[in-house]
């Protein structure tokens, strides 16, 4: 009975989604949990477990699950193979991407699967994506995709079978099916990527981890599972090892993903930087797998890997990115553009719990901007709070524009949470193409607290809640966010941000992207170029700096202004400054379009 308590004081008192997914689902999951309260003498202790997962699964929200152990926080059942599908929704392939050792040699990178226990293999997609999260169609399909050999043991029940039985064909060079259907018998087995210590410590400790906890926007299972696809096919970015060079993937077909350089980085787990050659000059490949390193880490990698990418372009790659933290995905978006970031707005449902939350002593700073607007939203009949953001926007304007060239976004339907809120900002501030593999992005629009976070805060209150038995816990989606700037007030849970529609390619699939990446290096060539690189003397008060497709050049002294200079073509500029100068801004615009900006620090 706590365990029931427990989740349905959280999800009628804090749970930010509630009256969308009554409205689009028709589920009342407060009801059904206390129909299985008068339940539980009927049901064994297993059969109460899939029922309660199964009422917070239906909320289709990846930020809210009911966790299974601790003991389980980060075991995976895994299957030593990938499966990926390529083509469009109506007439989607199967195919096997990724094969570990110890299977049959036929069963390998490119066949086809057919059959799943038996069951057409699309049949058994759409049948298992009805227990998973997802709020479209197309995600629900890619997170079902992903399930089929990767499973977090916390945020779900075991598999029914023990091994599973797949029937598949090999394939011709152009990847039409050949040969007689064949048949491979794979157990199922537990890893566990938490033996291997990922995240390095930061450093950051007391009421600063606190509030990044706090401040958190991921899918947990999905981060669990991303983990345990790097342990399986890519040891090395976990164990921090990382090759000089990228071997270049070819498929069957015999085409090839364009040669790639691979630029070392410290979070090998978290980021991978490339210089892919291209006719007319390298284009920089920066792809980020998760936000889960904390801002003050993962930020200033950034900033050291950008010089050392190619300024000629940059594709930015965030496909099956679960999100992490907010500060870090929101404050990385300056680096890729002149303009202003504004920040996603966050709000909290008005509900008598939220306002005792919010007058809590202690809770100032986590939620004291919202505290007026929460007491005001019962007078004015408001479900939500006034939308506000989580990173401010000094955080997200606090270095400025570091890449100067153009930069185009690639993102899925399996992009969520933070990963939602950068693909979000990535469109709303403006900064470029974005390519979306999919209807639109995973659409995980909230920050996520956890019940054992929650439960202390509320101790001797109306609201108490009480200790969850045998390790249980659960996770929520805690704020609602909304975007910004020209979006703004749009929600983004279970629709997504949209982008130029792409189907992936077989190629894609098993050569490294190459139709991706020339889609990319299309939308690249058609933006506008120009540059701005300023060298700072350090003898005389003065910087030089070199530029190109800029027409005008404008220096602000510590927010003062200071000078306005018209440009000739690719002739170099001194700009002198006073003394005492701390800070100097330049804009770098072509005609009346602002292109490129740059904060210099006077005094190093």
């Amino acid at each position: 009975m706590k365990l029931i308590d427990g989740v349905e004081r959280v999800i009628e008192g804090v749970f930010a989604h509630l009256p969308l997914k009554r409205a689009r689902y028709g589920v009342d999951p407060v009801q059904r949990l206390r129909i299985l309260r008068t339940q539980v003498d009927q049901l064994s202790s297993y059969e109460f477990h899939i029922e309660l997962a199964d009422v917070v699964t239906r909320l289709r929200d990846a930020h809210t699950r009911y966790a299974g152990p601790t003991s389980l926080s980060t075991k995976v059942a895994a299957l030593p193979f990938l499966v990926e599908v390529f083509g469009p929704p109506e007439a989607p392939t199967y195919v096997v991407t990724r094969v570990g050792a110890g299977l049959d040699a036929s069963f390998k990178p490119g066949v086809v699967l057919e059959f799943w226990n038996g069951v057409p293999i699309d049949k058994a997609v759409r049948r298992h994506a009805d227990e998973e999260v997802g709020g479209r169609p197309d995600s629900q399909r890619a997170w079902s995709v992903l399930s089929l050999t990767l499973r977090s043991l916390q945020y779900g029940p075991p598999p029914d079978e023990y091994w599973v039985v797949i029937g598949y064909r090999s394939t011709a060079a152009n990847g039409t099916p050949t040969g007689s259907l064949r048949e491979i018998k794979v157990p199922w087995r537990v890893i566990d990527p938490g033996e291997i210590d990922e995240m390095q410590s930061s450093g950051t400790t007391g009421k600063a981890a606190m509030r990044l906890r706090h401040t958190r926007a991921v899918d947990p299972a999905a981060a669990i599972t991303r983990r345990a696809k790097m342990l399986l096919f890519a040891p090395g970015a976990l164990t921090g090892e990382q090759a000089d060079a990228q071997p270049t993937p070819r498929s069957p077909s015999r085409r090839k993903a364009p040669t790639a350089k691979v630029i070392e980085t410290e979070l090998t787990g978290t980021l991978k930087a490339e210089s892919l050659a291209r006719p007319g000059g390298a284009i920089g490949y920066l792809r980020i797998y998760g936000f889960d390193v904390p801002p003050e880490d993962f930020v200033p990698e950034l900033q050291r890997l950008i010089p050392l990418l190619p300024d000629n372009g940059l594709i930015i790659d965030v496909r099956g990115n679960p999100g992490g933290y907010i500060l870090a995905a929101e404050s990385a978006l300056q680096l890729f553009t002149p303009k202003p970031i504004q920040p996603t707005r966050f709000s909290l449902l008005s509900t008598a719990f939220t306002r005792a939350l919010a007058a809590r002593p202690g809770m100032e700073g986590e939620l004291g901007p919202w505290k007026e607007s929460l007491e005001a939203a019962v007078r004015n009949g408001e479900l939500y709070s006034q939308p506000l953001p989580i990173t401010s926007f000094a955080e997200c304007n606090s270095i400025g524009q570091q890449y100067g060239g153009p930069v185009v976004l690639v993102a899925d339907s399996t992009t969520y949470s933070s990963g939602d809120l950068f693909s979000a900002g990535f469109v709303d501030n403006g900064i470029g193409p974005f390519v979306c593999v999919g209807a639109a992005t995973g659409a995980g629009g909230a920050n996520v607290w956890d019940y054992e976070d929650l439960r202390p805060l509320m101790a001797g209150t109306d609201f108490e809640l009480p200790t969850l038995p045998d390790g249980i816990g659960m996770s929520f989606a805690f704020r609602r966010a909304t975007r910004s700037g020209p979006s703004e007030g749009l929600p983004i849970e279970d629709v997504g941000i949209g982008g130029t529609p792409y189907a992936m390619t077989r190629d894609d699939l098993l050569a490294g992207n190459p139709d991706l990446l020339d889609h990319c290096f299309e939308l690249l060539r058609q933006q506008r170029r120009s540059s701005l690189v300023v060298d700072a003397s350090k003898t005389a008060q003065e910087i030089t700096v070199r530029h190109a497709g800029l027409t005008r050049l404008d220096a602000l002294f510590d927010g003062h202004p200071g000078s306005s200079l018209r440009l000739r073509a690719q002739t170099p500029v001194v700009v002198p400054y006073p003394a005492g100068t701390r800070v100097i801004e330049l804009f770098g615009f072509g005609d009346e379009q602002l292109l490129q900006k740059r904060r210099v620090d006077a005094r190093r």
